[in-house]
């Protein structure tokens, strides 16, 4: 009987362990979320691609990737600290090294930026040009004047046999040489300037649509984090990394257009420093070439009507005198002319995007938004 209820006993015991479920396995550790992963990567060695308006906001991932490595020439490109070698006689000047390092980080506006070159250095060839001209015009004329001086009594005694009347002749000459002088430079100073007004306002225009281009795309792009986040409803990761780069790209157009400013303001400085050494040396040839011509106009002996011709010197000198100073002050190059005609006022700054702003609103409203889902989904 022991043994019956023994083996009742275990049969109870195997049918409790069979209706007894199985152990189960230790619960696997839960995966971490994805690393929101980027464009895919592009060869850096590879030709730059010319963008279009439509890759700012395509999805596709080559243009994504072009994109990403226009963004990282500005972000990732480290400074040369030693950008010139200890043998050469002298580095670069530093506005060559500031406008070389634009030019590598911002590859897609070089040529407006050789626009803008090409701007300054006409306006210097423009300047040396004319200022070499307006010399070599008043030494003409001076020379001119004074061979009148001397040998115009002597040309006019063809005409008429008194000397008053020589004299008043040469005299006469010389005055009209000075006309000629004061009418063939204002031609000049006339075609001068508007060919410089012209060429400014050329230059504006391009930098208006420029920057009106690139503001244009810095608005649109702005407002895609807001306009694309219900695609991604569902889909966190892709979401993230997807704005991620959307605020990359809203940093690096912004960036484009402060470097453009840069870039020329760095011009203009250029144009100010030449300017400023050609007035300089414009200023000393307007005293070397009168003094060059007076000096053996003055020690050349007189002829036979000695005062006749010392009134002839003096008038000659008072000539002189007049056409350099009329020369000096009331044809010289406007200070203001490349500040005025160039009309920056009308261009688009990088002040003007505030982009601090744009920034904070944007995780502003990130923000907001997810205080908010989180009281809607909060107790569920």
């Amino acid at each position: 009987m022991v043994n019956g209820q023994a083996r009742g006993n275990d049969m109870a015991a195997d049918e409790s362990s069979h209706d007894a479920p199985a152990a189960a396995p230790p619960p696997a550790e839960p995966a971490a979320d994805p690393k929101p992963e980027g464009p895919p990567k592009r060869d850096p060695k590879a030709p730059l691609r010319a963008l279009r308006e439509s890759d700012y906001t395509s999805l596709d991932p080559e243009s994504q990737a072009e994109l990403s490595h226009r963004i990282d020439l500005y972000y990732n490109t480290p400074l040369d600290i030693f950008p010139f070698s200890e043998t050469h006689s002298k580095p670069d000047r530093f506005h060559v090294l500031f406008e070389r390092q634009i030019e590598e980080r911002f590859p897609d506006d070089e040529d407006l930026r050789e626009k803008i070159k090409i701007y300054g250095r006409s306006l210097f060839h423009s300047l040396v040009a004319y200022t070499l001209g307006k010399r070599f015009l008043l030494l003409l004329t001076l020379i001119a004047v004074g061979f009148l001086a001397a040998r115009g009594p002597a040309l006019a005694s063809g005409i008429t046999a008194t000397p008053l009347l020589q004299g008043l002749i040469a005299a006469l000459g010389m005055l009209l040489l000075a006309g000629v002088f004061f009418g063939v430079l204002k031609v000049i100073y006339t075609s001068y300037r508007y060919d410089l007004e012209n060429r400014s306002y050329k230059l504006s225009r391009e930098i208006v649509q420029r920057t009106r281009e690139l503001q244009n795309l810095y608005t649109n792009l702005k407002a895609m984090p807001d306009q694309s986040e219900t695609l991604y409803a569902m889909d966190g990761p892709a979401w993230g990394k997807r704005s991620a780069f959307l605020v990359r790209l809203v940093l690096w157009m912004a960036a484009r257009l402060e470097y453009l400013e840069k870039f020329i303001q760095v011009e203009t400085w250029r144009v100010r420093r030449e300017r400023y050494w050609m007035n300089w040396f414009g200023g000393f040839l307007a005293v070397a070439v009168p003094l060059g011509w007076a000096v053996p106009f003055l020690l050349q002996p007189a002829p036979a009507d000695q005062l006749g011709f010392r009134v002839l010197q003096l008038l000659a000198l008072a000539i002189a005198a007049g056409c350099t100073y009329g020369s000096w002050f009331h044809f010289r190059t406007p200070a203001d002319l490349v500040q005025t005609k160039l009309g920056s006022e009308t261009w688009i700054r990088y002040a003007a995007l505030d982009l601090d702003d744009t920034i904070g609103d944007q995780v502003r409203r990130d923000k907001e938004r997810l205080v908010e889902y989180r009281s809607l989904t909060r107790g569920r």
